[in-house]
């Protein structure tokens, strides 16, 4: 028997994979779906939101709003597909049929493109709203595996979904029409970003609590250790001054740093343990001078969190923590690796 669910499983997986590769058929092969694509496409951009900075592209009209019209299982695909979008700086919402009869038609603005979604082309609901949205002077577009259905000939423009049976033991609940117009929809989020050279830095901007917003954003002033918290020793202190901070501090590291704070050297635990075994007793004889590291790896203020976790994590030995310096050589901060993991830094996409 689960042999037998194991089978059925896999054959409607391939039965899904083929209706995704009509898709690629037609838009390999079919001029009038690349061109239906390409008009689709262009309505997508000129929804689009403009950017605080981000220079004028002036084929692109970015008042208007993207409309998707859908009930049942392709409305939910349709709400994927409106977060998709404005997640990559498209304007859009979704319309449910019925809301807009009563009331919610006051969203759309003469001239906004509307996406009707119904696989077989007959839904009653959005049939009857139709002829409003025409009215009101939208570009129609009807998202549907069936060029000759109702919808299709009350719009403007047809994009043809994939003309496949469903793989649901029933033939009834729309399994495959459900992945088809999901596939679709995100091959056209796809195309608007490529077209409008949507970079990875708009992208964080509408994802800032996200993983790929700290790469962008989180740079390492925010999560430094500095002021009157960062761990400092002077330049002449002794072995006996630097145990002492360094067990005040409990970071695991000094700056050494002359009156204007100015950086000459480093001091980690590690190089504590190499004076104790190199000197002996005699250590408590020793001067910071003695043991302190005066050429270590430094980071500047500006630089991106994930980029000194790269440099962090990147080495035979790993760095537990690094010393902040400005331009004028003036130590301002110490940035810790434990600071950039509880900051949820990660040097993957």
């Amino acid at each position: 028997m689960e042999r037998d669910i194991l089978s059925s499983a896999s054959e409607r997986a391939l039965h899904m994979s083929r209706a995704i590769e009509q898709l690629h058929s037609q838009l390999q092969t079919s001029p009038k779906f690349q061109e239906a694509f390409v008009h689709v496409l262009e309505l997508l951009c000129r929804c689009r939101i403009p950017e605080t900075g981000a220079p004028r592209i002036d084929s692109f009209a970015p008042h208007k709003t993207l409309h998707f019209v859908a009930v049942g299982k392709s409305g939910g695909v349709a709400q994927v597909l409106v977060s998709m979008l404005a997640s990559v700086g498209i304007n859009a919402r979704f319309l449910h049929p019925t809301e807009a009869l009563h009331g919610d038609l006051g969203s759309v603005v003469g001239g906004d493109p509307v996406l009707l979604v119904s696989n077989n082309g007959r839904s009653a609901e959005l049939l009857a709203v139709l002829p409003l949205l025409r009215e009101r002077g939208c570009d129609l577009v009807a998202v549907t595996s069936r060029p000759d259905s109702p919808l299709a000939q009350g719009c403007s423009t047809t994009l043809q979904l994939p003309v496949q049976s469903e793989a649901c033991p029933l033939n009834q609940a729309p399994l495959t029409s459900t992945v088809t117009t999901l596939a679709l929809g995100q091959l056209l989020v796809a195309a608007s970003m490529e077209r409008r050279l949507f970079d990875l830095a708009s992208y964080a901007r509408n994802h800032p609590g996200g993983a790929i917003g700290k790469r962008i954003f989180v740079r390492v002033e925010d999560l430094m250790v500095c002021g009157q918290f960062l761990p400092r020793v002077r330049v002449d202190a002794t072995f006996k001054d630097v145990i002492s901070r360094m067990t005040e501090c409990a970071m695991g590291a000094l700056l050494v740093v002359d009156d204007a704070d100015s950086m000459h050297g480093f001091v980690a635990e590690r190089d504590l343990r190499a004076a104790m075994e190199l000197h002996g007793p005699k250590v408590f004889e020793c001067t910071v001078h003695d043991f302190m590291n005066p050429n270590p790896i430094t980071l500047a203020p500006g630089t991106l969190a994930v980029e000194a976790l790269q440099l962090m994590e990147n080495r035979p030995r790993p760095l537990n923590a690094v010393p902040i310096v400005d331009a004028s050589g003036k130590a301002v901060g110490l940035l810790r690796l434990h600071d950039l993991v509880s900051a949820g830094i990660t040097a993957s996409s």
